[in-house]
């Protein structure tokens, strides 16, 4: 039997959107003929190498498209029977009709709350109420209001658990293989153990934002050394977020990691998106996400020098923006 590849956001996101390809598009090949790939949008022409070649298809699953990605995706077409990109970040738009006019290569791209929604309203596959349940628990991961206290529930527990090691591609694998279950994911010991520990360094890292932060133009700025960042590594985009509605201000969060500065940012409407797309011209950096939650990846520099920065494009980054926000759909 052929086999095909899949590589996704190794978020709550990209797991749900997982499970859900495979169980209706791939479960005649699933596990032995289905090779699985946990990543970062900043690094997924690295990781999605894991996948293999000579597949018959690859599919990418909530996975914002850099300029280094699509040239590895192109690259890919030539080596692959077909490949298919399925994404609701608001920076791949820039790469969406490129790629879209290579032969083999099928996007489905355009705004939507979650991955899940987009590929439930695209692709319309038949869905039973526990797909259904999980589509608004990936809708509540990335910041959508929630449809149930369940759906708020186990959309908590997912972050967090994923959270307390988020290089932990098996853990990520457990959960995919769990909902193809069908499993009471509020029943699972695992997630249950990781997501306590995490909820406990969640709040510790959320005191020290508190204490740290530093208000310029109504945002909240606050700069992690290497060891916070390594130490709260998989908490920072939900502490962000969970800062952001407890001070309701826009927030910026400066990290230093290994030799590079990134910089997470949550909002309350699309400044998010062009805080980071301002940092990322002003450095050469890269820079992806939503409108409300991006993040900017800059050469290295200090903390002070990187305050700076982030200081001066947040004053000049207007709260506002008039017009439309997303230019097509595909």
């Amino acid at each position: 039997m052929p086999r095909s590849g899949v590589v996704c956001h190794g978020d709550c996101d990209g797991i749900i959107s997982a499970f859900i390809y495979i169980k209706h598009y791939l479960m005649d090949s699933w596990p032995r003929n289905v090779s699985m790939v946990f990543t970062q949008p900043w690094r997924a022409q690295i990781d999605a190498r894991k996948v293999g070649e000579n597949l018959s298809e690859v599919v990418f699953l909530d996975l914002a498209v850099s300029e280094e990605f699509a040239r590895y995706i192109k690259q890919l077409s030539g080596k692959v029977g077909r490949i298919t990109i399925i994404d609701h970040h608001m920076s791949s738009d820039e790469h969406v009709e490129e790629l879209s006019n290579i032969p083999n290569i099928k996007v489905v791209w355009r705004k939507s709350p979650s991955c899940p929604r987009l590929m439930k309203e695209v692709l319309k596959p038949h869905m039973n109420p526990y797909e259904e349940f999980l589509v608004d628990v990936a809708d509540v991961c990335e910041g959508g209001e929630a449809r149930s206290e369940d759906a708020a529930k186990v959309a908590d527990l997912i972050k967090l658990s994923i959270a307390r090691n988020p290089g932990d591609l098996s853990y990520m694998k457990h959960l995919v293989e769990a909902m193809l279950e069908g499993k009471d994911l509020l029943s699972d010991p695992e997630l249950l153990s990781r997501a306590k520990i995490a909820k406990f360094l969640l709040w510790r890292l959320l005191k020290i934002m508190s204490e740290r932060s530093l208000e310029v133009a109504a945002t909240k700025i606050v700069a992690l050394d290497l060891s916070e960042s390594r130490i709260y590594a998989g908490l920072l985009g939900i502490a962000a977020t969970e800062f952001a509605r407890m001070s309701r201000k826009d927030v910026v969060l400066i990290r230093r990691e290994e030799g590079k500065v990134v910089v997470t940012v949550r909002t309350l409407n699309d400044r998010a998106y062009r805080i980071c797309r301002e940092l990322a011209a002003r450095l050469k950096g890269r820079f992806g996400g939503h409108a409300e939650a991006a993040s900017a990846t800059l050469p290295d520099m200090s903390l002070g020098e990187a305050m700076k920065l982030v200081s001066e494009v947040v004053k000049s980054v207007p709260r506002e923006v008039r017009g439309n926000r997303v230019r097509r759909t595909h």
